[in-house]
């Protein structure tokens, strides 16, 4: 099996390489690789060990929503190369990531199946979800896989969707409890805290002034949390264990209008981190953004966050490793 490390990259089904062994694919945007996500890969990958054949996952760049109808497509949970790594990290012998455009789209259901799934990627057999759609105009669902699969010699198995705690996991659930700040729910769906990553950047400082420094990380991430503080772990490295953390999702308002921005306080460790690639993982909400009338006000919230934090951690010892499944990968610090 190919290490995430050392993963490979394909982007048109066509220049796929042959199966040298039995080839079990499955498919999906499988945005935020939530728990239902996790056990349609899992079930595929075990079935692929059982034939002693290889794992194929098929997705999608842009996701089909966005290629589709842009205006109305929902915030991304993860970038494509992060998903890309996390596949890999979860079993994967081989990713496509399907370049999907008008052309892709236009292609039949039947001829989908046919020549994308049998002649060019080989495939024996076939793990896709109950609520699977395919072909132009997502004509195809799951039970039409199941029949064009059979004329084509293909095995289908429908996974049924996933539920946790009687929530039904999409992403789009996922996704709701961001929006609402909370992060526990989206933990529940993902099987782990939901994370950002980005390099940090010099701050206005104002948070070193009043005692409390912060990284102030310049994330790409498409959805952030709703504004609030929040109890986090911090890495700069994709081997070793966190570093405690409660952090600021918002636009600093008791000091005026400002742009939305992130900034973690570490609990516990110093340095200058400007430069650096970090990851930020989301544990809980302490409390949602607020208004100070003047900053002796603020220094004292920001204390009682402080130790609300270092209670959460208390109850919630470290370490913590960074979750393969983020598909996050930062160099050693220097």
């Amino acid at each position: 099996m190919l290490g995430a490390r050392d993963m490979e990259f394909f982007s048109d089904y066509r220049m796929f390489p042959k199966p040298s062994s039995p080839r079990v694919v499955t498919i999906g945007s499988f945005d935020g690789l939530h728990r239902g996500h996790q056990f349609l890969v899992g079930r595929a990958r075990d079935l692929a060990r059982s034939v002693g054949g290889e794992l194929c996952v098929l997705t999608f760049e842009p996701h089909p929503a966005r290629a589709l109808a842009p205006d109305l497509s929902p915030p991304l949970l993860m970038p494509p190369r992060r998903k890309v790594r996390a596949l890999y990290a979860l079993g994967a012998d081989r990713v496509l990531q399907q370049a999907f455009g008008k052309e892709f789209a236009a292609m039949e259901a039947a001829a989908f199946v046919s020549s994308v799934l049998r002649e060019h990627l080989g495939a024996g057999w076939v793990v896709v979800g109950d609520d699977f759609t395919f072909g132009r105009d997502r004509a195809g669902r799951a039970e039409d896989l199941n029949r064009l699969g059979a004329r084509a010699g293909l095995s289908v198995e429908i996974v049924p969707r996933l539920a946790v705690e009687g929530i039904g996991v999409s992403s789009t659930a996922v996704r709701s409890f961001l929006l609402q700040g909370n992060v526990g729910g989206a933990q529940l769906l993902l099987g782990r805290p939901y994370a950002i990553e980005g390099p940090v950047v010099t701050g206005f400082g104002r948070g070193r002034k009043i005692g409390f420094p912060t990284l102030n990380i310049a994330t790409s991430a498409e959805l952030l949390p709703a504004p609030g503080v929040y109890v986090c772990s911090v890495w700069d490295d994709s081997r070793r264990p966190a570093l405690s953390a409660v952090a600021n999702v918002g636009t600093s308002p008791t000091f005026g209008p400002g742009k939305l921005r992130v900034e973690a306080h570490l609990l516990g460790a110093s340095g200058d981190w400007v430069g650096r690639s970090v990851a930020l993982a989301f544990w809980e909400r302490l409390r949602p953004e607020q208004v100070f009338g003047n900053v002796k006000a603020l220094i004292s919230q920001i204390g009682r966050d402080v130790e609300r934090a270092r209670a959460w951690f208390a109850d919630h010892p470290q370490p913590v490793m960074l979750d393969p499944r983020d598909g996050i990968e930062l160099s050693p610090s220097e």
